[in-house]
């Protein structure tokens, strides 16, 4: 059977330094747990399950876990963003841990539980982490909070085109067969994978969206209310204009589907019954002033920030694998918009 000795002997280095590595200790150097994990997948050691340590022959250690905002996407849904916070909490707070928020957005920002390897596991919230910041957390499980572009500039849709699907399926079932997917530039990859789920739903059923999509700058997580309506508002004037005028529409988020619903007031196009239309996120403080109520997309932000902890502790308890990826999938659930009297 492996041991710890033996794993030491072949990285070059201490037994205790081993054991900091297995535990996710602070003083081991970035490289050297590299190694070392190396080292402990080839042997397929198996750790003993390890009793939480005294500090000073005191009380137990409390575990760190840090939220780390990678850019400033959470500001752009305060209402999501506290709900997410809210479940993270929650599930650390049931399992005796502290929340440490860090935001790391510019490169003058830092973490100083990070720099110190003082962290026990992280949870990431953005979508796009540097290459610089993945190397400090080497060693040092970690769970994505949000939909992201991935090192190797793959992007991770974290079920986006569910998302898409679903709405796809909501609007074919009102057997509406002429559809468009309607968004703006943004740096979030989901948007997109929204779009290809939505497009992949209609092809089953024969039916081809069409789609009508800005490039504009700034993209949307850096827009004002006024810069989003001036993006919007030539994609619908356009939308408008064409002679299949979709009956069915999808747009990635609730802000964008409030912007369209500004410029379908002004065209005087009657929503709910010149054309349908899916939303996505639920928040209610983009949604309340609409009139018909989209149909929108819940995606349960309470409910992830939980379920990332879950998997986060999952990871913790195996030190083996903190170089395997987690991803972390919510299944959405659609809420229906409001009905239309005959009379109205």
């Amino acid at each position: 059977m492996t041991s710890t000795v033996e794993i030491a002997e072949i990285a070059g280095v201490s037994q205790a330094t081993v054991s900091r590595v297995i535990n996710n200790h602070a003083g081991v150097s970035p490289e050297t747990v590299q190694i070392v994990n190396e080292i402990i997948k080839r042997l397929g050691y198996e750790p003993r399950p390890r009793k939480a340590r005294r500090e000073g022959g005191g009380q137990l250690r409390v575990k760190n876990v840090a939220v780390l905002m990678l850019d400033g996407s959470s500001q752009r849904h305060p209402t999501l963003a506290m709900a997410k916070l809210r479940g993270v909490e929650q599930a650390l707070s049931a399992a005796g841990m502290n929340m440490i928020l860090a935001d790391v957005s510019s490169k003058q920002a830092s973490a100083p539980a990070l720099e110190r390897r003082q962290l026990d596991g992280v949870l990431l919230w953005g979508h796009r982490a540097s290459k610089k910041l993945m190397e400090k957390l080497t060693g040092i499980p970690a769970v994505w909070l949000s939909s992201h572009v991935s090192s190797s500039d793959g992007a991770v849709s974290q079920g986006n085109a569910a998302i898409g699907r679903l709405a796809g399926e909501y609007l074919l079932q009102r057997d509406l067969d002429r559809l468009c997917f309607l968004t703006v530039k943004s740096d979030h990859p989901g948007f997109a994978a929204r779009g290809d789920g939505f497009g992949y739903a209609a092809h089953l059923q024969g039916v081809e969206i069409e789609r009508y999509e800005s490039d504009q700058d700034p993209p949307f997580e850096q827009m004002s209310s006024r810069q989003l309506e001036a993006a919007v508002a030539p994609l619908v004037e356009g939308m408008l204009r064409d002679p299949r005028r979709p009956i069915g529409l999808f747009a990635p988020d609730d802000q964008i589907t409030a912007a369209i619903y500004r410029q379908l007031h002004r065209a005087k196009i009657e929503i709910g019954r010149e054309i349908n239309v899916v939303s996505c996120n639920n928040e209610e403080p983009y949604l309340a002033g609409l009139h018909p109520r989209p149909a929108t997309i819940d995606l349960a932000p309470e409910l992830t920030g939980r379920r990332a902890v879950e998997q986060l502790l999952w990871s913790m308890r195996r030190p083996d694998d903190t170089d395997r990826r987690m991803e972390l999938i919510v299944e959405p659930i659609l809420i229906e918009g409001d009905a239309l009297p005959e009379s109205e």
